[in-house]
């Protein structure tokens, strides 16, 4: 008697293949779509493993009254001695937040193990980046009001109130896309007078977008929700308004699921964002 192959039947290793793929694809999904957990937006600070608590470091400015001059004396080689300045690490203090999410792949359903993945880690990121965006109504500074819309020159004050706190450097911005079209709609209309045309209105009418302005890096991300009076509330922030406590990276892990004839796959992340000065960054608040 012939010997009859099933070839609808999934095999272990047919499966462990499969999660392989669910795994990469999650994970890159995830660090693709994701704005703040490549690192580059806020400071990553890796915590060890087992740990659940950790403190993202703030260390106080030293107010100029404090640092001594002395001038040169050619005749004296004395030296004062200098005064000890205390710099306290007003750290910032976290607990590890666990973000998980979960699919089955049946045993018999066809599902592409790489899809489930890429949907999972997308999933897991987003919500993190929603957590994250969160954080902006506790900026000490604040530029626009309810019910208003967005105008370049709300972002030139916004810039420049982090700027005033003596903070220089690479600044960023996250905006909502129906803020960032405030932008994109008066550099339109801008660019119907003669000679006002500039490098932000040529990208805008070009690209779509508006990349830098005011030398902060503008970024549009849909992770900031509408509140109850339908305003977004945007940021922008210099160095080290913001620190991401990272317990474990996005990963995917997986048994098999008996009563429901198929394979659980989870894509989990463990971390938790926080404000940790308040002074470096400026809120932006604007309606939808």
């Amino acid at each position: 008697m012939a010997t009859v192959t099933n070839t609808n039947v999934t095999n272990p290793g047919d499966i462990a293949g499969l999660l392989v793929s669910a795994r990469q694809d999650a994970i890159f999904a995830g660090y693709e779509s994701s704005i703040y957990l490549p690192g580059v937006l806020a400071n990553i600070y890796d915590v060890p493993a087992g740990s659940v608590t950790a403190q993202i470091p703030k260390f106080t400015a030293v107010a100029t009254s404090s640092v001594e001059t002395e001038a040169h004396n050619a005749t004296s080689a004395a030296i004062a001695e200098l005064d000890i300045i205390n710099v306290a690490n007003a750290g910032v203090d976290v607990t590890a937040q666990s973000y998980a999410a979960r699919a089955m792949l049946k045993d018999l359903g066809g599902a592409n193990a790489s899809g489930v993945g890429t949907v999972l880690g997308r999933a897991v990121s987003e919500k993190f980046d929603t957590d994250f965006s969160a954080l902006f109504t506790g900026a000490s500074n604040s530029v626009g009001a309810a019910g208003d819309g967005l105008t370049v020159a709300l972002v030139a004050q916004a810039v420049q109130k982090v700027r005033a706190n003596k903070f220089a450097g690479q600044l960023w911005m996250v905006l909502h896309p129906s803020q960032v079209e405030d932008i994109l709609l008066e550099l339109a209309g801008t660019a119907a007078i003669p000679g006002s045309g500039g490098d932000a209105m040529n990208e805008a009418m070009r690209e779509g977008l508006v990349g830098q302005m005011f030398g902060a890096n503008i970024v549009q991300s849909t992770s900031l929700v509408k509140d109850g009076s339908d305003d977004f509330t945007g940021c922008v922030w210099a160095e080290n308004a913001f620190g991401i406590a990272m317990f474990k990276g996005l990963d995917v892990s997986s048994q098999t699921n008996i009563t429901g004839l198929g394979t659980d796959i989870v894509a989990s992340l463990h971390a938790k964002a926080a404000l940790v000065d308040a002074s470096r960054a400026c809120k932006i608040i604007s309606a939808e």
